[in-house]
């Protein structure tokens, strides 16, 4: 039974948000900049705002992956794939934002990355209390299947290969 912490429908929906709020601003810059009789504010302040602003949030933005999990293991939903990641290869998970980005770490790269991104919840921080207790349950779960395969090694190594 897996319990799903963002729906893919929501994600995709906030990436395309976080697109066009950054279209939005950059057109914004764009005509205030052109109004502007310096050429130095004209020119260089809209590439400035949008590559800060890319580096910033679309960046981050774009490495948001949707997240489901049952007793064992984390489900990556990446597009039309599936990743599978055992509990055992978790490092930690932490909030990485006010915006409730949470980050998993991984003892080792599952062909996405050793950091995983994922959203909680679009309402997050005014429904933080809902959305920690989801994510302390996940932790819980990760401690207790990490426990279980500490006290028996060949779990451990059959997870690993």
């Amino acid at each position: 039974m897996r319990s799903q912490i963002l729906s893919t429908q929501k994600l995709k929906t906030y990436k395309r948000v976080t697109f066009v709020i950054w279209l939005v601003v950059f057109l914004l810059i764009v005509l205030g900049a052109i109004q502007s009789p310096d050429l130095y504010i004209a020119v260089f302040w809209p590439i400035y705002w949008s590559i800060g602003f890319y580096a910033l949030y679309i960046k981050r933005t774009l490495q948001l992956k949707s997240i489901a999990y049952d007793d064992e293991n984390i489900y990556v939903l990446e597009n039309t794939q599936e990743v599978i990641i055992p509990f055992t290869n978790i490092r930690e998970i932490k909030l990485q934002s006010v915006t409730g980005v949470h980050t998993i770490f991984l003892y080792r790269n599952f062909g996405l990355s050793k950091e995983i991104w994922f959203k909680s919840s679009l309402w997050y921080p005014f429904n933080f209390k809902k959305v920690d207790n989801e994510v302390y349950r996940l932790q819980q779960k990760i401690e207790e299947v990490k426990a279980r395969s500490s006290q028996n090694p060949g779990l451990n190594l059959a997870s690993q290969n």
